[in-house]
């Protein structure tokens, strides 16, 4: 499952925060993004226009829209900017542990998804990494990986 169908399958509908964090961490396209966006104020309908050349300042236009939206466009560090790091991370390991497939093959999305995205400590215990030096695979626990959203999921409830 893509990114994008398995974040909107668990969470719905983007918030400006997700869509500043997917364009960071390349799950969506400036097209897939400008799709995303109705209505909107005036920085809203500029970036929804972008195209061509112009796409080069598609960052900027983002930040200026979502800026526009909520008052401040979220960045690394910031509880907004984890916020919807852990809501990307939280629906592609869930689609990673539901999809069929084998072990290998779960453990090189989690990999992926750690590289791509980063990992907070309570998911290092999931996963240990392959290491290309000496051809081992990554290898990851299944269960560390239920209990991880398990406690997510307490979490949104509490």
């Amino acid at each position: 499952m893509a990114p994008v169908d398995a974040f909107l399958s668990l969470h719905g509908a983007f918030t400006w925060d997700d869509l500043v964090a997917a364009q960071d961490f390349g799950f969506l396209t400036s097209l897939e993004i400008q799709a995303q966006i109705a209505g909107g104020g005036p920085a809203a309908q500029r970036l929804k226009a972008l195209a061509g050349e112009e796409l080069r300042t598609f960052e900027a236009r983002l930040w200026e829209a979502c800026a526009e939206a909520v008052g401040k466009a979220p960045r690394p560090g910031s509880d907004r900017w984890a916020r919807a790091q852990d809501r990307w991370r939280e629906a592609i390991l869930r689609a990673a542990l539901a999809a069929e497939t084998t072990s290998a093959e779960l453990a090189r999305r989690v990999e992926h998804l750690y590289e791509q995205v980063g990992c907070p400590e309570d998911m290092l215990a999931m996963l240990r990494p392959s290491r290309a030096w000496s051809g081992t695979p990554a290898t990851v626990d299944p269960e560390a990986v239920r209990r991880f959203l398990d406690h997510r999921e307490r979490l949104k409830a509490s």
